[in-house]
């Protein structure tokens, strides 16, 4: 039987330029790299997301995906409800610290669509916190997505696969990885 592997997805962006990375680990080894690009502050984020995702040679065995955010590209909300049920696999949101709710949700009126992307931010559920970051995940329990980022945690408080997505992301557009 083959490995689980392990995706983690993050973004970069400047101007009208916006990329999304996905790194996909097994254990401690780098598997590979997918590539999308995305609309700045557009609602295209969800489908490129199940897009990268389905068409890697992973996919089948991918256990589990990870999103720096639930947003790229700004505002670009990523709809973690469809990407599971379109893709099968389980989705966790890691953010840094907790986020202003409310300040989130009045930036978003800014959108003529906002209530399109204020259902999608919604859906995601309950920001739970664990451990030094703060999580919402779709098509797992708590306990899952906790064991599934210990097992991909190596250096600081996030998933490997986050850190080098953001890595590599970074370069993309700034010719340099930033931290």
């Amino acid at each position: 039987m083959k490995n689980w592997r392990i995706a983690g997805i993050d973004d970069s962006f400047s101007g009208d330029f916006c990329c999304l990375v996905c790194c996909v680990m097994s254990g401690k080894t780098v598997e590979g790299f997918m590539y999308e690009e995305i609309a700045v502050d557009g609602l295209d984020s969800t489908e490129k997301i199940i897009s990268m995702l389905r068409r890697s040679k992973f996919y089948r065995q991918l256990k589990v995906v990870f999103l720096d955010g639930i947003t790229f590209g700004g505002f670009n909300v990523a709809d973690i409800e469809k990407i599971h049920e379109k893709t099968g696999i389980p989705v966790v949101v890691i953010m840094n610290r907790m986020p202003n709710v409310e300040e989130f949700e009045e930036a978003l009126k800014n959108f003529e669509d906002y209530e399109e992307r204020l259902r999608i931010v919604r859906k995601a559920g309950e920001i739970r916190q664990a451990g030094e970051v703060y999580i919402q995940f779709y098509g797992l329990s708590y306990e899952e997505a906790l064991k599934l980022m210990k097992m991909n945690t190596i250096h600081g408080k996030i998933p490997e696969t986050l850190r080098l997505a953001h890595l590599v992301a970074s370069a993309i557009v700034h010719g340099e990885s930033r931290g």
